[in-house]
């Protein structure tokens, strides 16, 4: 293994050499996987693979390449043990580099080490440059190329640490995955020819390989260019219900009927503050499409701003908007001299964030958003597994809630109690807990959503609650459900729970034609007209 095997890839920053150590970092499992399948596409030296979950390395979509290594003889897989309670000599450190120096393929060979950011935060500063030490003296008399692999909810310590201790490193990168764009950050990286700091590379997946679509390496920083402000700086564009009726707005501020006709005089714009309206008659997707098509036409420092007038712009929604190019998403539609500030804080600034390559790209990261109520528990792990990390590309929050019954309770019971809604919610039941995954719901709305689903008090159904807010340790206590139950028999309440879900959306058309008129609900009922009733008291007198 020479190189990162990414298409358009400058040489200096794939060059991987023999006797130095690397470190890549990312919030998800997934994302590093997918980057080792494109480290080892071409190699054909003897590979070495030390995790705790060794067998994630094996169950992801690009695990071809390992099995293919493993056929040839080429992958040594290793399990590490990480507990406090077993000795340090048998973790990531001196026991297995003994071990491993047993094997005579160690010399001229890649070793990747993989890790949670929860094991590096755990140890001391003392501790952790003790065993960089040990690995740093491997790479030196076995001449391998070292590769850690961190990843966990801890990430930004994890980070941070390594960075002051960079001389065990000869780079750093932290990658990240924003709807169907992977983005390589190099906080340093020595090359032949010195050292790459503070670069980021944008990737995009075509046709399974990893190519360069945008990058900031090639980008120079002219002052005097940044410092020029556009005409249309000071031009802010807003459709006409987008404040309230007989709102006095300054001179600079120009309103429009309506979004589409704000869209058309948009695409002429450069620098300009665009704001569309959202009522619950706009459609959300259409919007979204225009702002795409807005922000890659008219540049980075066009502001585009929705205005949410009704309050019907959910969280899964906020996110497509930001991932396709909105600065800003506002709800003060009552206040605005609100609206002015918040319009104003955001003058001069430019976007930021790496856009999709198409809007395409983006909508299949949230196609696998569509089961929803009753999975048997092994169906239920697989669901979330994809829900989860579908969300985390769109950056979309989801709860995964562990419930445990009380004694003597059948889980039937409180599962009839439970009545899904929305796509993307689902529930399951094993051995006295149930579990259930809430979709675009952040950590604070639990409470609110599961009195929702559940019309009775918790309490009086569930001992205690356990709620997981984070998508690695979401990921994480799915798999362990996964081979935990998987040649397990735990009971299915498919059939029982069948009716529980409400507002199944239908693809097919309503059979009007077939409805028999006959029925109750359709027959017309024909009542006499009331006839006056002459009405005395008691005490008149007639």
């Amino acid at each position: 293994m020479s190189y990162l095997d990414i298409t358009g890839l400058k040489a200096a920053y794939s060059e991987l050499r023999r006797g130095a150590s690397y470190a890549f970092l990312s919030p998800l499992n997934s994302q590093l996987l997918e980057l080792v399948g494109h480290m080892l596409s071409n190699n054909k030296e003897p590979v070495f693979v030390l995790s705790e979950q060794i067998d994630l390395f094996f169950d992801n979509q690009g695990s071809d390449v390992l099995f293919n290594l493993f056929e040839q003889g080429l992958l040594y897989p290793f399990h590490l043990q990480h507990s406090n309670n077993v000795s340090k000599s048998a973790s990531f450190s001196r026991g297995i580099i003994r071990e491993l120096k047993h094997y005579k393929q160690l010399q001229n060979s890649s070793v990747f080490v993989h890790l949670d950011s929860a094991v590096i935060a755990s140890l001391s500063d003392e501790q952790l440059i003790e065993k960089l030490t040990l690995y740093q003296a491997l790479t030196k008399t076995k001449d391998v190329t070292l590769v850690f692999l961190i990843s966990g909810a801890q990430l930004g310590e994890a980070r941070q640490r390594l960075h002051a201790m960079n001389r065990f490193f000869d780079g750093l990168v932290h990658m990240t995955k924003e709807a169907s764009i992977r983005s390589l950050e190099y906080d340093f990286w020595a090359h032949r020819e010195g050292v790459i700091a503070g670069r980021t590379i944008n990737l995009q997946l075509f046709n399974g390989q990893l190519a360069l679509i945008d990058s900031d390496v090639n980008r120079t920083v002219e002052s005097d260019v940044l410092l020029q402000q556009d005409l249309d700086e000071d031009e802010v564009w807003l459709t006409r219900n987008a404040v309230p009726q007989g709102t006095k707005l300054p001179a600079s501020f120009k309103t429009i009927d309506d979004n589409d006709t704000l869209f058309s005089i948009s695409l002429t714009k450069k620098a300009a503050t665009i704001v569309f309206a959202v009522s619950r008659h706009t459609d959300l997707l259409a919007l979204a499409k225009d702002c795409f098509s807005l922000r890659k036409k008219c540049g980075r420092k066009l502001k585009l701003v929705i205005q949410n007038v009704d309050g019907v712009i959910r969280h899964q929604d906020e996110c497509l908007f930001l991932t396709l190019g909105v600065n800003l998403i506002l709800y003060s539609f009552s206040e605005p001299s609100r609206l002015l500030s918040q319009i104003q804080s955001i003058q001069g600034f430019q976007f930021s964030r790496a856009l999709p390559h198409s809007l395409d790209d983006v909508l299949k990261e949230s196609e696998n958003v569509l089961s929803k109520g009753y999975l048997p528990i092994t169906k239920f792990s697989e669901q979330v597994l994809k829900h989860s990390d579908s969300a985390a590309n769109l950056g979309v929050s989801g709860v995964f809630v562990k419930l445990q019954l009380l004694p003597r309770i059948d889980a039937i019971h409180p599962l009839h109690l439970f009545h899904v809604k929305r796509e993307g919610d689902i529930l399951s039941y094993a051995d006295g807990y149930i579990y259930l995954y809430l979709h675009a719901c952040r950590e604070h709305d639990v409470e609110n959503a599961i009195k929702h689903l559940f019309k009775l008090q918790i309490s009086d159904f569930f001992s205690s609650k356990n709620i997981i807010a984070d998508h690695f340790y979401i990921q994480q206590a799915c798999r362990r459900i996964h081979q935990r139950y998987a040649d397990s028999d735990v009971p299915d309440y498919t059939k029982e729970l069948q009716n529980n879900v409400r507002n199944i959306l239908d693809a097919k058309p309503a059979g009007i034609a077939n409805l028999d008129k006959e029925k109750p609900e359709f027959r017309e009922l024909s009542r006499p007209i009331s006839e006056q009733v002459k009405v005395t008291l008691k005490s008149e007198v007639l």
